[in-house]
């Protein structure tokens, strides 16, 4: 057979492929384009395949020809994102009552730190830091952000972040007693200015005034259900920065849940009768609905039929009161701000309470000392075969962060997000006491106000050579005391992969316990200086946790010298001397 262009034959069948060119892939969500011929005849194939080619050709010219994204549509996209955003603060502040001086400093704060990370995300050019929001208000002009080529979704995002600026300007000169803020960005100014501009509607003296009728009861509108709601919120959520993207991710899925058992409907359709059945389903659920291939795509009705099917011994546990909580806060947040939109009229998911089948201090699983002894008697820092093989025995310590975070962990009780992303200069020297300096100045996040804090670094960590470490990154002029960390998950945590990593790890040396995982570290280290006798004051200063109770309004902070004291408490009964700096050949 000769040569057919563009034609392959597979068995005794033609058929025509021509590969997709590289900028338009996004677009077609292909790679090539495949189709059978549906002849045996070459002269056939060849007639079939020229006319494929010709519309091929076409279909290209005509993707590049034509954008998704306009001009208009991208001014429209910033101009709805920052009236939907100021609309609502707006309505809270007229249904709401009047906010404690401190809070609105709080929040001031809050909005210029929005507003610098967004300054700094666009200078960096970390654009994939606005996605979430840009799929967001893409879809409300009815266009699927991954239809977009990379250039124009990149476009897009762009102009997100820079009214995003804006936004958060605008809700901190509110803060500051100033409602009448212009915003600086030029796309969002004309387009603001082209809506004011749009001629007025004719007045209704000169409408001619309608027949009477009887009124009509006008039907609730798609953007009114829960399932349209929900999504809304959670954007504002993440936007104003209440939620991070991972509690905004189990907010979705509490809501198709509730979706799923009681119906899609409007909020104010909904009764405390529809939460009690919703809390009869979900508490009967099994832990492993959401994992186990035997429940994919299945309702919570099916899902519950199938499990009561099992047999005994094959049937999961079902989930802990504490997840039936979360998903109760998750639709109660959402039922709070409908009733401050008028959109219910009560909240129909406040006042339920929820056992513990766990005393307070079971709450949390700790690395007990002979799990720290097996731990640290694994290849990671005994010797491993090579970075690659870090499960295999051998003589090489690499000390990068799958060596470091553990033990800062346990000797600090830090948080492992708040270890991620330490800057080298975040290691610093006050009083004679070298010590961590954990804050919140961007691209850093903390889980809270009190997370702000300096943790006097262990003498332990100094032996084994921490504080080599970070001038080793300082003379490589690395920004990052852990540098090979990269972003991941739903919120770019420095620590996703590393968290998996851990999981695998400890499963292939034989120390993994379920229950057990590396925020236990931090249950180890508090337990350890509780057990030494801390007070409860200076823990809390040292982990960043709020003190409870009338302790808090007399004791404000600890000096850098009391923080070392309680720190140098932490004794876990593990020999690590092989691994100091002084020992090493």
């Amino acid at each position: 057979m000769r040569y057919i262009a563009n034609v392959v034959l597979r068995g005794r069948v033609f058929h025509f492929r021509r590969r997709v060119p590289d900028d338009l892939r996004p677009r077609l969500r292909l790679n090539e384009l495949v189709r059978s011929l549906a002849t045996a005849n070459p002269r056939t194939a060849k007639l079939w395949a020229y006319r494929l080619y010709l519309a091929s050709e076409s279909l290209f010219v005509a993707l590049r020809a034509t954008p998704m994204l306009t001009d208009a549509q991208l001014a429209h996209l910033v101009q709805e994102f920052y009236s939907l955003i100021l609309d609502q603060d707006g309505q809270g502040r007229l249904t709401h009552g009047a906010i404690t001086n401190e809070l609105r400093q709080h929040r001031v704060v809050q909005y210029e730190t929005m507003a610098a990370r967004n300054r700094e995300a666009l200078a960096c050019n970390r654009l994939e830091e606005a996605g979430f929001v840009t799929n967001h208000m893409l879809s409300k002009q009815g266009i699927v952000g991954s239809d977009l080529n990379p250039t124009e979704l990149a476009r897009a995002r762009q102009a997100m972040l820079r009214a995003g600026i804006d936004v958060a300007e605008a809700l901190k000169a509110r803060l500051e007693g100033d409602f009448n803020y212009e915003p600086r960005d030029r796309l969002l100014k004309a387009q603001l200015a082209a809506r004011d501009a749009a001629p007025v509607p004719a007045s209704p003296e000169t409408v001619p005034e309608p027949r009477r009728t009887e009124p009509v009861a006008t039907p609730p509108q798609p953007s009114e259900f829960l399932s349209a709601v929900g999504v809304a919120f959670r954007n504002t959520q993440i936007v104003t920065q209440t939620w991070d993207k991972q509690t905004a991710a189990q907010a979705g899925a509490t809501f198709r849940l509730f979706v799923d058992v009681c119906g899609d409907r409007p909020l104010a359709a909904y009764s405390r009768k529809d939460v009690g059945h919703f809390r009869d389903r979900v508490e009967r659920l099994p832990n492993d609905y959401g994992k186990h291939p035997r429940y994919r795509d299945l309702t919570v009705e099916a899902i519950l039929l199938l499990h009561e099917a099992l047999p005994e011994a094959r049937r999961a546990r079902p989930i802990t009161q504490r997840t039936v909580k979360r998903h109760f806060s998750a639709l109660s947040a959402l039922w709070t701000a409908a009733v401050a939109r008028d959109q219910a009229a009560a909240n129909i998911f406040s006042g339920f309470r929820f056992a513990s089948s766990r005393k307070a201090s079971e709450q949390r699983d700790m690395w007990e000392r002979d799990e720290l002894s097996r731990l640290f008697a694994t290849p990671i820092w005994t010797g491993c075969a090579s970075p690659a093989r870090r499960t295999t025995r051998g003589t090489l310590v690499v000390r990068d962060e799958k060596f470091w975070l553990p033990l800062i962990a346990v000797f600090s009780g830090m948080r492992q997000e708040e270890i991620c992303q330490l800057h080298v200069e975040d290691i610093r020297q006050d009083e004679g006491v070298w010590f961590i300096d954990i804050n919140d100045r961007p691209p850093r996040k903390l889980k809270n106000a009190t997370a702000v804090r300096r943790v006097p670094i262990h003498s332990e960590l100094i032996r084994l050579g921490f504080l080599a470490h970070v001038d080793k990154q300082r003379r490589v002029r690395q920004a990052r005391v852990f540098p090979n960390l990269e972003p991941g998950g739903a919120d770019a945590r420095l620590g996703h992969a590393f968290t998996k990593w851990f999981t695998r790890y400890r499963r292939d040396v034989g120390v993994y316990r379920s229950g057990l995982d590396f925020h236990s570290f931090r249950h180890t280290a508090t337990t350890l200086m509780h057990q030494a006798g801390v007070a409860a004051a200076v823990i809390d200063h040292v982990t960043g946790h709020a003190t409870a109770g009338e302790t808090a309004r007399y004791t404000k902070r600890s000096t850098l010298p009391q923080l070392r004291t309680a720190i140098e408490m932490i004794a876990i009964g593990v020999d690590l001397s092989a691994l100091h700096t002084d020992a090493r050949g």
